[in-house]
């Protein structure tokens, strides 16, 4: 009797706890969510019905003039404006929400948390990073405005400024500044889903290891970064990332990923017994994979000039198509007891992201293919070689499949800035049309000391920020071992799910 209710004494002191733990995290969520509300109502306005070039002021009265002596026309359907983003913004949604998503569901024990979690940070992610991919630009704006006031807008490229001064010199005439409020139309929240990305490539790193209330902060820390990162390679050093996600995505949210899990990893999480996958649960991550797949040319496509969209998504596929096939063959090479289904489904997506931005590069499809199946190649061999040394800091293998075969990309483009532009030894098709995609193009050794150096900052930024997000969610305490890996830990789970009676198992950490 006495020990019955120290029991039942025991278990309602757990509860308490454990109201009190949930009710932080849904306390900071909802402050996070009316501050972001307040944000957008002070900062943001709608800007009509999609996305229309913007023109200097001299353009901008001649095109007036224009329209104000030409006959007037019907009005065109509401359906008609925005239109080519908005396949693409289906294509996103998919490949995020779907693909990313469905990927992370192969422990056994862990669906509920691993859908849940991506699901809501990837909206709080989308969110912040729409916010900040706009506001940042509109400082920098302001800065190109004041330092290029003397030199003005005329037409043509300036002979006294380098390659580079004169696209920022046209972008100054062109942009916004921060006196303006942010204009927001699709084509921004669509952008915004690169940056959830990026934070669903360091959760892959995560999962198991953070409770909620840790990953509420590694989100918003994470996305600052991305877009400092972001604007420090492409804006303001001039950087080459056209399909937005070799350099500021892939390699960028695989460092900050392990970065922040060097940091909040426990003792050896890799041996619990519930950190593995099981027939059912990678059936639907395989089936994420495939979601992904599909959607791959058109998410590497998006950045790209609208001229250079259908040019990136057919390198993009063949790439894929041959990664698909070496997948097949790298694995039952390096396993000769046979792979599974995991070094399967990322050697074929390792190929979509060596083929990122260099698919933008003017490079022919066959040599997308050898880019595809190194890629693959490079994620098998990380799969079997190095991955069992690091489990305890990669749960789900980023490193593999975003890290090793991104810096692959990385190296494939310096070749091609090297040999195709700084030197010429190579000519590359459509080498006119350069100009539009290299802010450095013509600039001897420019742009291949430029790939290299955003290169180093997506290193170096995403690891000390991801060690700096880790120190500071740490100081909300950690994930026991005995419930990194099982939803009842943070979920009411049904009757039929079991865990593994350790103690503590029993205690939530939301």
């Amino acid at each position: 009797g006495v020990l019955g209710r120290a029991e039942e004494a025991g278990l309602r002191g757990r509860k308490g706890a454990m109201a009190l733990r949930i009710n932080v995290f849904i306390i900071v969520l909802t402050i996070t969510q009316i501050l972001m509300i307040l944000g957008y109502s002070q900062l943001t306005f709608h800007d009509g019905y999609g996305e229309q070039q913007k023109l200097d002021e001299a353009r901008q009265k001649l095109k007036d003039r224009e329209d104000a002596l030409r006959e007037p026309t019907p009005a065109p359907l509401e359906s008609e404006y925005g239109q080519p983003d908005l396949p693409f913004m289906f294509d996103m949604n998919m490949y995020t929400y779907l693909g990313m998503c469905l990927t992370m569901t192969y422990l056994r024990k862990y669906a509920y948390t691993s859908l849940g979690m991506s699901f809501l940070m990837g909206c709080l992610a989308q969110e912040w990073c729409c916010l900040l991919l706009q506001w940042i630009p509109l400082g920098y704006c302001s800065f190109l405005k004041s330092n290029f006031v003397q030199v003005g807008c005329p037409y043509g490229s300036n002979p006294d400024l380098t390659q580079f001064e004169n696209f920022q010199r046209a972008r100054a005439c062109t942009c916004d500044s921060l006196e303006d409020k942010i204009a927001l139309n699709i084509a921004d929240f669509i952008q915004g889903q690169f940056g959830v990305v990026a934070v669903l490539v360091s959760y892959g790193a995560l999962l198991g290891k953070v409770n909620p209330l840790q990953m509420l902060i590694i989100v918003i820390c994470n996305v600052a970064a991305y877009c400092g990162n972001k604007f420090l390679s492409v804006d303001y050093r001039g950087g080459v990332d056209n399909t937005g996600s070799l350099y500021t995505m892939h390699i960028f949210g695989a460092a900050f990923g392990l970065g922040c899990s060097v940091v909040v990893s426990g003792k050896r999480p890799s041996e619990n017994p519930d950190n593995e996958a099981r027939y059912q649960s990678n059936n639907y991550a395989i089936l994420g994979s495939l979601f992904m797949f599909v959607c791959y040319p058109s998410f590497n496509s998006y950045w790209a000039p609208a001229s250079l969209r259908v040019y990136v998504a057919t390198n993009t596929f063949a790439a894929l198509m041959c990664g698909g096939m070496f997948a097949f063959i790298w694995s039952n090479l390096i396993y000769p007891e046979g792979p599974t289904v995991m070094h399967l489904q990322d050697g074929v997506l390792a190929a979509g992201v060596a083929a990122s931005t260099p698919a933008c590069m003017f490079i022919p499809p066959i040599f997308m293919m050898l880019v595809g199946a190194g890629g693959t190649l490079i994620s098998a061999l990380s799969f079997r070689y190095l991955q069992p040394k690091i489990n305890d800091q990669d749960t789900q293998g980023i490193t593999s499949l975003h890290l090793l075969p991104g810096l692959w990309g990385a190296l494939v483009m310096e070749a091609v800035t090297i040999l195709g532009i700084d030197t010429q030894t190579v000519t590359l098709n459509n080498r006119e049309m350069l100009g539009e995609i290299m802010p450095h193009f013509g600039e001897q050794w420019s742009s291949a000391a430029t790939q290299a150096l955003i290169l180093a900052f997506a290193l170096f930024v995403g690891a000390i920020a991801g060690a700096l997000t880790g120190l500071l969610a740490n100081l909300t305490g950690k994930v026991a071992l005995a419930g990194s890996y099982s939803d009842h830990v943070f979920w009411i789970v049904p009757d039929d799910f079991t865990h593994i009676g350790e103690e503590g198992a029993d205690t939530k950490v939301m």
